[in-house]
C-alpha cells in the first residue's frame, strides 16, 4: 500500500486511493489524516505518533540511564550514569552478584552471609592461607591446637599459666643441687627494678657485695671480744671476751643470773658474797635470793617458812637466832617450818638459844640439816 502525494495545495485528507504528488516543501494548514504512511526508501510503513513509546525525556546529563516516569515520559537521572565501562550510583540493592567482585571496596565485614575463603582475604603478618582457611603462622614458642593459639612452655622452664595469664612458677624448675651442684658467685637472679619499672638480672656476687653486705651488721671490737647488740649493729667490750685457745670466758665486771649450772669443779680465786637478810616479823617466807637469815626474836616468836625442797635442789639456807639486847639472854624461839617434804624427817624444828644456827640443804625431795650450832 502506497501513498502518492501530488504537487500542490492539498486540502482535506490523503488516503490510499488517491495518488497525489508533492514536490518541494509543502505546508499542511489543515489536519492530515492517514491510517498508514509508507517509507518508499526503507520499503516499510512509517511509525505514526500514536505508536511512539517515548514522547518526552526530562534531564540532560550525558550517559544517564533512562527511567520511566509516567505515560510516555522518561527521566535521565544524574544519580545513575553509565560511561560505557562503569555504572555509577549511590546505592545498589540486589539479591545476587555474579562475577569476581574483584574491585569492590569498603565492604562491611558484618554484612557477609556465610564464610569467606582465605583466598579472597588480604592476610597480614603472622597469618597464612592453608587450603582456603586463615591460620596463624607458628614460630618459636607458639603452637596451634584445636583449642586455639597457645604458648609452648617447657616443663622445667619456670613458667606456668595461672588464671589465663603467663606467670613465673619456681616450682616448675629443677633444684640447683640436683646433680651435686650448688650456688656460685656468677649464678644469675631476676630482679624487679622498681625505680626503672623493668626486670633486670644480677649475679649472686653482686647481690651480696652491693646489697646484703651493706645490710649486715659487722663484728665490732678486737679478736675474741663477744658481740652484743648496740645502737646500730654490733658492739663489744674488752671486759667481755672468750679465749678460744684457752677455753676461758673473761668477765671484767658482775654476773647477774637467777641460776648458774656448773658441770665439773668450781674454783673461786676471790671472795664469795651471799645475801644476808634481817628478819623480825612473826612469819617470814623465804625468798628466792635469800641465803643467810638473822632472826631477831627479842619481842615475839618468829616462824620461818622455807620453800619446797623439790623446787630448790641443792640450795643452802643459813638461819641464825639473834637478840637485839645482848644482855638479855631470854628471847622467843625461832621455828623453821616446811609444808612440802620434811626437815630431817620432821616438818619443823625450833631454835631456842640465842645465837644458835642451822644450815639446811635440799636434795630435791626434802631439807636436811648439814650444819648446826647451839640448841
Amino acid at each position: 500500500m502506497a501513498y502518492n502525494v501530488l504537487k500542490g495545495v492539498v486540502e482535506g485528507s490523503v488516503d490510499q486511493y488517491g495518488d497525489q504528488e508533492i514536490e518541494g516543501i509543502k505546508v499542511f494548514k489543515n489536519t492530515i489524516s492517514a491510517s498508514v504512511f509508507y517509507d518508499t526508501d526503507a520499503r516499510s510503513p512509517c511509525v505514526t505518533i500514536k505508536d511512539v513509546a517515548i514522547s518526552e525525556i526530562k534531564g540532560t546529563v550525558p550517559g544517564s540511564v533512562l527511567l520511566r516516569s509516567s505515560g510516555k515520559t522518561v527521566i535521565a537521572d544524574s544519580n545513575l550514569v553509565f560511561n560505557g565501562k562503569e555504572l555509577s550510583t549511590k546505592t545498589v540493592r540486589a539479591v545476587n552478584f555474579i562475577g569476581s567482585a574483584a574491585d569492590l571496596i569498603n565492604l562491611p565485614v558484618d554484612k557477609f552471609n556465610g564464610e569467606i575463603a582465605a583466598d579472597y582475604i588480604k592476610l597480614g603478618p603472622g597469618l597464612s592461607n592453608v587450603r582456603g582457611t586463615v591460620q596463624v603462622k607458628t614460630s618459636e614458642g607458639i603452637k596451634i591446637s584445636e583449642e586455639g593459639v597457645a604458648l609452648s612452655i617447657a616443663s622445667n622452664s619456670g613458667l606456668s599459666i595461672k588464671s589465663n595469664k603467663l606467670t613465673i612458677d619456681p616450682n616448675k624448675v629443677e633444684s640447683i643441687n640436683l646433680q651435686g651442684q650448688n650456688l656460685s658467685d656468677q649464678d644469675v637472679l631476676l630482679v624487679s627494678d622498681v625505680s626503672r619499672g623493668s626486670v633486670n638480672s644480677t649475679t649472686l656476687s653482686n647481690l651480696y657485695d652491693n646489697y646484703i653486705s651493706s645490710k649486715i651488721s659487722k663484728a665490732a671490737g678486737q679478736k675474741n671480744e663477744i658481740q652484743i647488740k648496740g645502737t646500730a649493729g654490733f658492739a663489744s667490750s674488752p671486759s667481755f671476751s672468750y679465749d678460744v685457745d684457752r677455753k676461758t670466758l673473761k668477765v671484767d665486771g658482775k654476773i647477774n643470773a637467777e641460776n648458774i649450772n656448773i658441770e665439773g669443779s668450781f674454783s673461786c680465786a676471790g671472795a664469795v658474797v651471799q645475801n644476808v637478810t634481817s628478819v623480825n616479823q612473826e612469819l617470814y617466807e623465804v625468798k628466792s635470793d635469800d641465803y643467810t637469815l638473822f632472826c631477831d626474836a627479842e619481842k615475839h616468836p618468829i616462824t620461818v617458812l622455807i620453800p619446797p625442797a623439790c623446787n630448790n635442789s641443792g640450795r643452802i639456807l643459813n638461819i641464825k637466832k639473834t637478840n637485839t639486847d645482848k644482855y638479855n639472854l631470854r628471847s622467843y624461839p625461832v621455828k623453821i617450818k616446811v609444808n612440802e617434804g620434811t626437815i630431817d624427817l620432821k616438818d619443823e624444828m625450833i631454835i631456842k638459844v640465842n645465837y644458835s644456827c642451822r644450815t639446811l640443804q635440799s636434795d630435791g625431795v626434802n631439807w636436811w640439816v648439814v650444819g648446826a650450832k647451839g640448841t
